[in-house]
């Protein structure tokens, strides 16, 4: 080998060292960046130089690549898991803010208000003609309505915020699709020039990764380094291009309105926001049942009975349901009040005794249930489906944690390994220099031989 081919050598040498002091360096910086894959450096032997047929000696060694440490299958299941977790924790925090509202158990909440409006029936039948008995029953009935009216609103508040957060995720599912549709192509490109752009990789893989989260959106990994996204049969991303989901929501069918087949949501944010949304929708329609069915039952016993002047006829509630619920002007004034089933007979109790009645009558409208019945048994239906999705959001967060440790021991930095590396490549760079220092030596020792001075 000729002594400058040596130096070469050495040279060679150093430069593939410091590749790796640079990759390793790297690795470090980026210990806590989030979804960061780690590099490793592949090392290749130059070819040989011969010398003549019979002897052949190494040249050296290069840097074969760089390459991103990175389990393609391992992602797919994680951006799945991630998807049904998003899913399940979406729907866990709305039951949460639903069950919230509420109030119950607790003295503010629709039940007690009802149990007091029954008691102050109670109270007006043992004092039929007595107006502070009479004034009772009016403020423990507005109490009861103004709670009804205000959970209706909070709920009714809530169904909106539902609506506006599933057009604002699948509009930032929207604007993710058209910034992976130019990863793919800036990808692609550098994979065309035999580069692996790993930064880019790992910016495609935290895109893929939260609309997993906001759709549960799937990929397919093509061999040029690009992916297609799908969402239920629908090409969100191919190659440079993106075909937006549609921001027609139904919530019902669990679908985007789309031509020629709906585009059904699986997993994600969004499922999750759909099955809190038809939930709430649920118990709205329930709870405007009960109070239709307090109103219609209340009304219908309170026109039948007489006021303290001997008038019948008077309406007690009015309205249709939650969102409209209120006194009726007919007891504006408490004398008003029907508490007798005997026309010129003040001190009879009939009618508030019919009242009080209504505690414990099972009713056919709500299944034969009683009106408290029905209420407890929505507040239990609320409490027990918020149970359910936090054990299972709880239950599969263990398991998207193990995956993102299995990722960890895969992708993540040691830096312990690096530090390790560091040394090696420092140390491997140093030989490398007393290499050329050798060979430098013995030239100058070949030039003083051959023209000494």
């Amino acid at each position: 080998m000729p002594s400058f081919q040596g130096i070469e050598l050495g040279a060679r040498a150093m430069r593939a060292f410091q590749i790796g002091l640079e990759v390793t360096g790297h690795n470090v910086a980026n210990v806590n960046t989030p979804g960061f894959s780690r590099r490793r450096v592949h090392f290749a032997n130059t070819p040989e130089y011969a010398f003549n047929p019979n002897i052949r000696i190494g040249t050296g060694v290069i840097v074969q690549h760089v390459q991103r440490v990175r389990e393609m299958m391992l992602e797919q299941r994680i951006n799945s898991n991630t998807g049904d977790f998003a899913r399940l924790d979406t729907l866990r925090q709305q039951l949460q803010n639903i069950e919230g509202l509420l109030m119950e158990p607790g003295e503010q909440g629709i039940g007690a208000r009802l149990n007091a409006l029954f008691n102050a029936f109670d109270e007006l039948a043992t004092r039929p003609d007595s107006l502070a008995a009479r004034q009772s029953v009016l403020q423990a009935a507005s109490a009861l309505v103004g709670t009804i009216r205000s959970l209706h609103d909070n709920w009714n508040t809530l169904q909106t915020q539902l609506q506006q957060r599933m057009t604002e995720t699948v509009r930032e599912a929207n604007d993710l699709a058209t910034q992976l549709g130019r990863l793919n192509e800036q990808i692609r490109a550098a994979h065309s020039g035999g580069a692996e752009a790993s930064d880019l990789l790992d910016q495609r893989d935290r895109l893929m990764t939260r609309l997993s989260e906001l759709v549960g959106a799937r990929a397919h990994y093509n061999t040029d380094g690009s992916l297609m996204v799908f969402v239920d049969g629908h090409t969100l991303v191919q190659d440079g291009a993106s075909f937006p989901l549609p921001l027609s929501i139904d919530v019902p069918n669990r679908d985007l309105n789309s031509t020629p087949v709906d585009i059904r949501i699986q997993n994600g944010q969004l499922r999750g926001l759909m099955d809190a949304s038809a939930n709430l929708q649920d118990y709205q329609n329930r709870l405007n049942l009960f109070t239709n069915t307090l109103i219609t039952q209340v009304n219908t016993l309170h026109q039948t009975g007489f006021d303290l002047d001997g008038n019948t006829g008077w309406l007690f509630f009015d309205g249709t349901d939650a969102s409209d619920i209120a006194l009726h002007s007919d007891i504006s004034d408490p004398r008003r009040i029907a508490a007798s089933g005997v026309a010129g007979a003040p001190g009879n109790n009939g009618i508030a005794m019919a009242l009080v009645n209504l505690r414990n009558q099972p009713q056919g409208a709500l299944g034969g249930m009683t009106l408290s019945q029905y209420y407890n048994n929505l507040v239990g239906q609320v409490g027990n489906d918020a149970r359910v999705s936090r054990n299972r959001a709880e239950s599969q967060q263990l398991t998207l944690e193990h995956l993102h440790q299995i990722r960890e021991s895969v992708s993540g930095v040691s830096l312990d390994e690096e530090a390790a590396n560091l040394v090696k490549f420092q140390r491997s760079y140093q030989a490398a220099a007393k290499v050329i220092g050798a060979f430098d030596s013995l030239i100058q020792d070949v030039l003083q031989f051959v023209a000494p001075r």
